[in-house]
């Protein structure tokens, strides 16, 4: 595991200098961008609400468009009357159905409340959705007495000035004059009082309308604006100051202009059409930083969505690259593992002991350890007489049985036909030695070999100690296979080591 984990490291030690990099680099990034969206979300949010603001204006506005175009209608169609009609007006009568038509007309298509036209002696006659009925109180009659044919004239009523004989809330009142076939003289006026309703509905609790004159006198407010209009300087109210273009700044486009009130409010002033009055919608601060807050945290919640999957991606393209390197690096090691061992016995075979050997006296010169040379008696004999199969599986068992005699760090290996080497690492002192070379003495001492019967085979082995018979693997080889030499010379089955 350890050797793993020094190759990992060693693989992507490359990629940690820019794997840092990017991870600044996205540091920094993300601080910039969020910085900005930050701003982007606070003007998208005020861009949101002035366009629901003309939305609402544009609601109101068209009322009043409907109003005029109610109030021409009635212009002419009361030209198209002679002047008697207001004499013999009489209920019943087909001059009352002649003004019961042309100001009834007026209501149905403007949808409005009440449509009234008056003499040149004040007297008024006003009709309905659901008909005709008297006019008790004429307060406004003052403003439009001035008037003169083809003026049209636009102000506002109170429900206490508004008396027709019906309940009524605020008007809206569009007026105008008119001329008769005789000449005769006479004013129209349509009333309106769905304004408050209206209002009322465009902000749904959100933002505030009010219907403000140049002056900035307050002609209507919604209902929920109650507690934050509360006098009739509707700038005054909201800045203190009725010098409005030097209380704040002013940001102006189109038809409509924006405030930033000193009182965390946002004022957009919407002017009417064809009339001195303006649409003044209010929004909290706290409302358009909530919209903020919401466009922002979508924004930030995509791009870290986002930047999670680019970097999800990435890891995944590295683990795939270090697992097919793993495998690699497995199989490669199996190849190794592969080429380095004999496919008969299982050991290492002649070069790859060779080298692990060497390897080892390199790095440990002094340390006393002890090579073993073993060759099987007779072997040939054994092929000619019993088979090379037999002698496969006899090498084979060799082999086996000699490997897991010694410590998993011991180097064992075929080097030959039927010649095998065993280096003993570590071998602190002479007992030690002798201990080793017992275990060498009963195995080739009680060696068999078969299947079915078990035939006694036995072996000559030669030894020598690293490193008083050899400073290098080349002279301890020597060494040992001259005390082989001497073991076979000596009647085989034995163990000799190396005399000087």
């Amino acid at each position: 595991m350890l050797n793993k984990w020094k190759y990992f490291i060693k693989q992507y030690s490359q990629w940690f200098t820019p794997i840092i990099l990017f991870v600044i680099a996205v540091s920094v990034f993300l601080a910039i961008f969020l910085n900005h969206t930050i701003q982007d979300s606070h003007d998208r949010a005020q861009a949101d609400v002035v366009a629901d603001a003309l939305v609402m204006a544009r609601t109101v506005d068209m009322k009043l468009v409907r109003s005029q175009t109610a109030v021409t209608m009635m212009q002419r169609g009361m030209s198209r009357l002679p002047g008697t009609v207001f004499v013999e007006a009489s209920e019943g009568t087909a001059d009352q159905e002649q003004l019961l038509h042309v100001l009834a007309g007026a209501v149905h298509a403007a949808n409005g409340y009440a449509a009234v036209v008056v003499n040149e002696n004040g007297d008024a006659f006003a009709a309905g959705i659901d008909g005709m009925f008297s006019v008790a109180d004429k307060s406004w009659y003052p403003e439009i007495v001035s008037m003169t044919p083809g003026d049209t004239r636009v102000f506002h009523v109170t429900d206490d000035e508004l008396d027709l004989e019906e309940e009524a809330d605020d008007a809206v009142v569009c007026a105008g004059a008119f001329e008769m076939e005789d000449g005769t003289v006479g004013k129209c006026l349509y009333f309106d009082n769905s304004w408050i309703d209206a209002l009322a509905k465009t902000g749904k609790g959100k933002s505030l309308m009010t219907i403000v004159k140049d002056d900035g006198q307050i002609l209507m407010r919604s209902e929920v604006s109650d507690y934050f209009v509360r006098g009739n300087d509707y700038w005054a109210l909201i800045g203190g100051n009725a010098n409005i273009t030097a209380k704040y700044h002013i940001t102006q486009k189109d038809s409509y202009a924006v405030y930033d009130a000193t009182n965390n409010y946002t004022v957009i002033e919407i002017p009417l059409t064809g009339v001195a009055w303006a649409a003044c919608v209010s929004v909290s601060g706290s409302f358009i930083d909530a919209l903020s807050t919401n466009y922002f945290t979508a924004t930030r919640n995509f791009v870290m969505e986002l930047l999670i999957s680019v970097v999800l991606f990435f890891a995944l393209i590295i683990i795939l690259n270090t697992v097919a390197k793993i495998r690699r690096l497995r199989e490669s090691q199996a190849l190794g593992e592969k080429a380095d061992h004999d496919q008969l016995t299982g050991l290492r075979n002649k070069a790859a002991t060779e080298r692990d050997i060497k390897e080892y006296i390199e790095q440990n010169p002094s340390t006393q350890s002890v090579l073993f040379i073993l060759d099987i008696d007779d072997f040939k004999t054994v092929n000619d007489t019993m088979g090379h199969s037999f002698g496969d599986d006899v090498l084979h068992e060799f082999g086996f049985r000699l490997g897991s005699m010694f410590r998993a760090s011991d180097i064992s290996g075929r080097i030959g036909g039927d010649e095998f080497m065993v280096f003993v690492k570590n071998i602190p002192d002479e007992a030690t030695i002798e201990k080793e070379a017992r275990k060498i003495r009963e195995f080739i001492h009680s060696f068999r070999a078969g299947v079915d019967v078990k035939r006694e085979i036995t072996a000559s082995s030669g030894a020598a100690v690293f490193p008083q018979d050899g400073k290098d693997f080349e002279t301890l080889y020597k060494s040992a296979d001259k005390a082989l030499y001497e073991s076979k010379r000596s009647g085989k089955r034995q163990l000799a080591f190396f005399r000087h």
